[in-house]
């Protein structure tokens, strides 16, 4: 998304001077906001002019407090911003981002020669500079980095994660006791920043989750799979904003359309992972077609086939959030490993999890929910 550029914003800020002057453009909700992000009670009372007079006393001593919750990416705009005597452009920066930097209390916005910029008033700039220095807040940032891209990670494989589940799931990559309070307010913070993940009543959720409870749902009757495991390193490249899972058949399909359709390289990318964002929603073949229908023109029943070919190709090698990570073809693999002939009877089929042969008006030892006739016995 790009930046408003309307100059008849309220923040029309040319240059910043000092905190008083960024506070006092703001508006007494944005003020209150600065106040619960700095957890000050019992001012909730003040007038706009004592509470920009109580806020300019405070954020310079309680700045530090705000940049121990950033990662990196925050923290490097810091040293820019600090770098450029104060200010820097923002014209590479996204609205949720420039709806942040005031909330803050110490990063403004506003227009400089008719361009969007990110302001630090001049008279905190030497004591950030100690800040950006100081060991522990750079462990502490460091830190925040992998918890916030660690969790982007699940919840981009996953797609909802309960409540409970969150803290057990990312600690097994890496401790968060008994810094627990830490973790929360990096982790709001980020989701106020990056806007790329959300809570609700179900737990959190990737951005792009439309119903949670749909997920959680389709996960719990799933009872036999877990999980999917994955390392540290591949939750750290998908925690990276903009990251978009290549499966299998990616290029394939980007062939397809490129070569076939003849699509702009670019927008053949972006057909392709909204191709996997519907995987992942739960789309059925037949519903990727009818999405293709819209996008694309087929000559013959041949160019459907060989496109239906490299859609399932990609559907198979997606991880899918009904899956809990999986793909349909990791977890076709593990099924058939679970199912095996009984040894003296032709036909019967025995789960290696109950070690019970498997009637066929039984649920399917998969764990689809479906009777096994239906399923994998058909």
């Amino acid at each position: 998304m790009a930046v408003n550029k309307n100059k008849n914003q309220n923040n029309k800020i040319i240059g910043i001077a000092s905190l008083k002057e960024g506070l006092s453009a703001l508006k007494v909700a944005d003020l209150h906001d600065i106040r619960k992000k700095l957890q000050i009670k019992n001012i909730s009372s003040l007038k706009k002019a004592e509470l920009i007079q109580y806020l300019a006393v405070e954020v310079p001593i309680l700045v530090s407090n705000i940049i121990r919750q950033f990662d990196e990416r925050r923290l490097f705009l810091i040293k820019s911003i600090i770098a450029n005597s104060g200010v820097i452009s923002a014209k590479d920066k996204e609205i949720e981002e420039m709806e942040y930097f005031p909330k803050t209390g110490f990063m403004f916005t506003g227009f400089r020669n008719g361009d969007p910029v990110v302001m630090i008033p001049l008279e905190l700039l030497p004591s950030l500079e100690e800040i950006v220095r100081d060991e522990t807040i750079l462990a502490d940032v460091k830190r925040n980095t992998d918890w916030i891209k660690i969790t982007r990670g699940l919840l981009y494989y996953y797609g909802t994660v309960p409540h409970n589940k969150l803290v057990d799931l990312v600690e097994k990559y890496m401790p968060i006791h008994p810094h627990y309070l830490d973790f929360n307010h990096a982790i709001f913070d980020a989701m106020e920043y990056y806007q790329e993940i959300y809570i609700d009543g179900y737990g959190y959720s990737y951005w792009e989750v439309l119903d949670p409870l749909v997920i959680l749902e389709e996960q719990a009757s799933r009872k036999t799979i877990d999980y999917y495991p994955f390392t540290k390193k591949q939750l750290l490249e998908a925690g990276e904003t903009g990251f978009v899972e290549r499966p299998k058949g990616f290029s394939q399909l980007l062939s397809l359309f490129t070569q076939e359709y003849r699509m702009p390289k670019q927008e053949a990318m972006e057909l392709v992972e909204d191709c996997i964002m519907n995987v992942k929603l739960g789309a059925q073949p037949g519903q990727l077609l009818q999405y293709l229908q819209t996008e694309l023109i087929f000559e013959n029943l041949e160019a459907v086939q060989r496109l239906m070919d490299a859609v399932v190709l990609i559907m198979n090698n997606t991880r899918e959030w009904y899956l809990k990570g999986f793909t349909s073809e990791e977890l076709f693999a593990q099924e058939k490993k679970e199912l095996l002939p009984f040894p003296n009877k032709k036909g019967e089929v025995i789960s290696l999890q109950t070690r019970q042969k498997v009637g066929r008006n039984d649920p399917c030892p998969c764990g689809s929910g479906k009777k096994f006739k239906k399923c994998c016995g058909n």
